[in-house]
């Protein structure tokens, strides 16, 4: 009997720490490069929603280098449902914003979907693993 309880208090332990190391895919720092513009994005996990901050952006003309202040979060209130993460909102300096879509595709890229003038537009975005 000492055995069996010993085991189940071992599973229990392991399926509980596995549980609570476990993040969010999309958490992570992400690489954007195409014909528009290149950035370094870094999506975080705060109170059961995602945020995103800009580390880097150039679109040729604009460089920026974002340092964790306020102004460097552009995307809110992604939430994950039915294994898209929707409901997300990429702020432009403006103000104006897209609604955005995300679908992570693999471990290390996330395809970011959204309507720009009128117009479905999607770009990929690639895990950053040196950041």
């Amino acid at each position: 009997m000492k055995l069996l309880r010993s085991i189940f208090i071992l599973i229990f332990f392991t399926v509980t720490v596995t549980s609570c190391a476990q993040k969010d895919k999309i958490i992570g720092v992400w690489d954007v490069k195409n014909e528009y513009y290149q950035a370094v994005y870094e999506i975080v996990e705060h109170e059961d929603k995602f945020f995103g901050k800009v580390h880097y952006y150039n679109d040729g003309t604009t460089e920026y280098k974002g340092d964790s202040k306020k102004e460097d979060y552009f995307l809110t209130d992604i939430e994950l449902q039915n294994g898209k993460y929707i409901n997300g909102k990429m702020y432009l300096p403006d103000g104006s914003f897209y609604n955005v879509i995300f679908t992570l595709k693999n471990d290390n890229t996330l395809e970011a979907s959204m309507t720009v003038d009128k117009q479905p537009y999607t770009e990929t975005w690639t895990r950053n693993t040196t950041y």
